[in-house]
């Protein structure tokens, strides 16, 4: 299992930005775009872990009962080399307790045995890409505000075609 915590996005969000990304996949094919159903809040990636660390996970988010998350989408952003970026995402304003929640999250091992740092930077993943002799220039969104719905528990399965996402559980926000 490829383990990971995050938090959902509304059905709106993910609309507004799979219609930011239309124009944008037609000017750069040789990124491999996230689709809707997979965007998400990463709070952290734990990769192959023992039950044992599933079941912590589960037991901190089923415990956390956050005010309304209301966030806000406006910047774009990316990781890797700056002259060949691997990852693209959007950033943005989001409460401070989406940063607490990952911060408490980091407390358990990762597959490698590391514990996360005080460094979380939110952001929404929206393609990836490999050495490529065009560097794209993508324009922000604009803004996109939404309020986060539910938080996850999720096993990321690689295959040929992309990651398949098997839901281990949920916990509502409302």
């Amino acid at each position: 299992m490829r383990i990971f915590a995050a938090l959902e996005l509304p059905v709106q969000v993910r609309r507004e930005i799979t219609d930011w990304q239309k124009p944008l996949k037609a000017r750069y094919p040789f990124l491999k775009w996230v689709p809707g159903d997979h965007m998400h809040l990463t709070l952290r990636y734990f990769g192959d872990i023992p039950e044992s660390g599933v079941e912590r996970i589960c037991s901190i988010l089923s415990s956390w009962h956050p005010p309304p998350l209301g966030f806000s989408l406006d910047s774009i952003g990316s990781f890797g080399n700056s002259e060949s970026p691997s990852v693209f995402w959007l950033g943005g304003c989001f409460p401070e307790e989406v940063s607490e929640i990952a911060i408490k999250l980091g407390w358990i091992p990762d597959e490698k045995g590391r514990k996360g740092g005080k460094s979380f930077v939110p952001h929404l993943t929206v393609a990836r890409g490999k050495y490529s002799v065009e560097l794209p220039e993508l324009d922000p969104p604009g803004e996109i505000k939404g309020v986060f719905i539910e938080a996850a528990v999720i096993d990321s399965r690689l295959t040929s075609t992309g990651p398949e996402y098997t839901f281990i559980e949920r916990f509502d926000l409302h």
